[in-house]
């Protein structure tokens, strides 16, 4: 068996209170039910910094199947690395079981609590706090090193950013946050693989992206990502204007600051369209003509912020939403008109209209009154028959029904004794 080390709480004054009461009942939940449940990962780092967690990760040896058994609003996520979703109210809790290190570090078999340890990225997010014997089991030294300000890693050197390149961002950002230094062989590694990124999953350097513009540290994570050469494979374009334009790079670290003040200030809305407009305004003012109220102009500037943003993928709406906020700071409100819907369908080209319609419509299609005509004498038309004149229309057979046809007509042929006709009752 693996050997831990298991601080108390006089040695690292986590108090029960710090975590989150909905946490405590799914971790004494599934303790009730016989499993092992522990908070885990940057929650548990957090508490040890005096910080307030903004999620509690729990661990567990109960597997997916069984957790949704356990929890009635759960629901099993994800469809190679399966984890529960709980539910509590507006808040979810990530309840994850231990995975083995049989298949390396990205393997998605189950495991031990020791073999979970060891596949976790870097030693400061493999501690496990079991919340109610107030106790602290560390498998790979994350306490010391957390007390020692520094990052270590778990996985060895060799393969850590190889199997997962994300690695290097999350790297960056604890270093940023939490004022820790990254030993001399860790950031050998981080430019020695860097190019890694390159081919990381865009959904996923797109889900890190957001977090960095919400962590309230963006200037100091952005810099630390230029500095170790890792921008340039994020955020190709940012990195290329940063070196090549004097305005960008003058207006970037103040838009940065101003969009950290919006990220902390608890009093502020914080949706994703507010804090990417931040990051997109010294972009998108590089070149003031972009900026003229007009649908046209709108459209080409969003257009313009997607392949800046590129390779990531921020939601089309929230991107939209960004371009409109940095268009009213410059005292533009650009509106977008829907185009006309023809009767053909959606996108259909709108029908040529007959001379008399055109007759009957004005300036920009508005029907226009025109004066009627006096009433005129209905035209007079003679039956085939030679019969007395009629009006048209009149008892001419119109808006009969089949069968009353076929009747007259039957009634017709039988007065007149031709082919066809029956011959007169006895």
């Amino acid at each position: 068996m693996a050997k831990a080390v298991v601080y108390i709480k006089s040695e690292h004054r986590i108090e029960r209170g710090s975590v989150d009461p909905d946490a405590l009942r799914i971790v004494e939940r599934l303790r009730e039910n016989g499993h092992e449940a522990y908070i885990v990962g940057g929650a548990v780092r957090d508490l040890l910094l005096g910080r307030v967690p903004k999620d509690f990760d729990i661990v567990t040896d109960a597997q997916p199947s069984r957790i949704k058994r356990i929890f009635r609003s759960a629901r099993v996520i994800g469809r190679r690395f399966r984890l529960v979703h709980v539910y509590a109210g507006p808040k979810i809790f990530e309840v994850s079981t231990f995975r083995s290190i049989a298949n390396g570090t990205v393997g998605n078999e189950f495991g031990t609590i020791d073999e979970d340890a060891h596949r976790r990225d870097f030693s400061l997010n493999a501690l496990y706090f079991d919340p109610y014997d107030s106790t602290l089991v560390d498998y790979v030294g994350g306490f010391k090193d957390i007390a020692a300000k520094r990052i270590e890693p778990v996985i060895p050197l060799k393969t850590i950013f190889k199997e997962d390149p994300v690695r290097m961002i999350r790297c960056i950002k604890y270093a940023s946050t939490a004022g820790f230094r990254i030993p001399f062989k860790l950031r050998w590694a981080l430019k020695r693989d860097s190019a890694l990124l390159g081919d990381a999953s865009p959904s996923r350097l797109t889900e890190e992206f957001i977090k960095i513009l919400g962590s309230g540290s963006s200037a100091a994570i952005l810099k630390g990502l230029v500095r170790y050469g890792l921008l340039r494979h994020i955020l190709p374009e940012a990195a290329r204007l940063l070196d090549s334009n004097p305005a960008y790079a003058a207006a970037f670290p103040a838009a940065l600051a101003a969009l950290d003040a919006h990220a902390k200030d608890p009093g502020r809305e914080r949706s994703l369209s507010l804090l990417l407009a931040h990051y997109l305004r010294p972009f998108l003012e590089s070149q003031p003509e972009r900026f003229v109220d007009t649908p046209e102009a709108y459209r080409e500037a969003v257009h313009e912020a997607r392949l800046f943003l590129f390779p990531l993928n921020p939601p089309r709406v929230e991107l939209e939403a960004a371009v409109i906020v940095v268009f009213k700071k410059r005292g533009i409100s650009p509106t977008q008109r829907p185009p006309r819907r023809y009767a053909g369908g959606r996108g259909a080209a709108p029908r040529e209209l007959s001379p008399h319609a055109q007759a009957g419509h004005g300036a920009g299609g508005r029907r226009t009154e025109q004066p009627r005509k006096p009433a005129e004498a209905q035209p007079v038309a003679s039956d085939r028959s030679n019969g007395p004149a009629r009006p048209c229309g009149e008892d001419d057979g119109q808006g009969e029904s089949p069968s009353a046809k076929r009747r007259r007509r039957r009634k017709r042929r039988n007065s007149q004794g031709g082919p066809g006709s029956r011959p007169p009752l006895a």
